[in-house]
């Protein structure tokens, strides 16, 4: 499998949304319909590089720092970022537009499903947890990863994270990608805790809008199960393992990710 390229800031354009309490840096490229990619925890809008460089003949990315992470200013609060999202599209123009998150981002991307489902052309959530279909099953320590922040132990705290299992890679180019974001992870949103927005079974059964809820084919056990129950409860769902990939698998299998995102978004994006 040849690894992604990194795209070069030559083929980026930025942009800064206001949002409560600060801002949001924003990446964009390419051409076509709109679509917001919200990256997962410890990461930023640079784990999407192997999007931009299959997915821009296709798509309009746009691709935010949600608070806390990157270089967004607004401090972290789980609650906000579903009015974050919507104030990217409004910022833009988009009327209706797709969206896609991994990890926590999913976690995100379903909160603006239930809150802004006429916005929404199509929703792609990838390794999603989502403790409310189904019961947890995987351990994340984020006392100790707290407690390692508050002690202003960020070598620590990022060597830890980096060896849990979400953080698995499959390919050295995914592994180096995942270790230059996570290098710049600063811990402030440990220090800085919200609510995580819920997502109960009753929800999933009325999301209006196309879900393609998807995994790595070798993602948690949990996660995997979350993406199968997920598909099975809303009314236009399908569901979707990418080979060779873990939980990072937009970084793993890249042209499978993306081909995945070409087949079931674009066709709906322009509606």
């Amino acid at each position: 499998m040849l690894a992604a390229r990194v795209p070069s800031p030559a083929e980026l354009s930025y942009g800064e949304v206001a949002v409560a309490g600060g801002t949001l840096p924003v990446a964009m490229a390419g051409e076509g319909a709109p679509a917001i990619l919200l990256h997962g925890w410890t990461l930023d809008h640079r784990m999407w590089a192997p999007q931009v460089e299959g997915l821009a003949a296709d798509l309009f990315l746009v691709m935010p720092d949600r608070r806390g992470c990157g270089r967004a200013t607004a401090p972290s609060d789980l609650a906000r970022e579903a009015d974050d999202v919507i104030a990217i599209a409004d910022f833009l123009g988009f009327e209706r537009f797709a969206l896609v998150g991994l990890s926590q981002g999913a976690v995100v991307a379903l909160d603006v499903a239930r809150k802004f489902a006429s916005r929404l052309t199509g929703l792609v959530v990838s390794g999603a947890p989502l403790p409310a279909l189904v019961e947890r099953q995987e351990v994340i320590d984020l006392d100790r990863f707290r407690a390692l922040a508050a002690a202003g132990d960020l070598e620590r705290l990022r060597a830890e994270w980096s060896r849990h299992p979400l953080m698995e890679t499959h390919t050295p180019a995914a592994r180096a990608l995942m270790l230059e974001m996570l290098a710049d992870y600063d811990g402030r949103d440990l220090l800085n805790p919200s609510p995580v927005p819920g997502f109960p079974r009753e929800a999933a059964a009325l999301l209006a809008m196309p879900v393609l809820a998807m995994t790595g084919a070798h993602d948690t056990l949990w996660r995997r199960e979350c993406a199968r129950v997920l598909a099975s409860l809303a009314p236009r769902a399908r569901h979707l393992e990418i080979l060779a990939a873990g939980h990072l698998a937009n970084a793993d299998n890249g042209p499978a990710f993306n081909a995945a995102l070409v087949q079931f978004l674009q066709p709906k994006a322009s509606r």
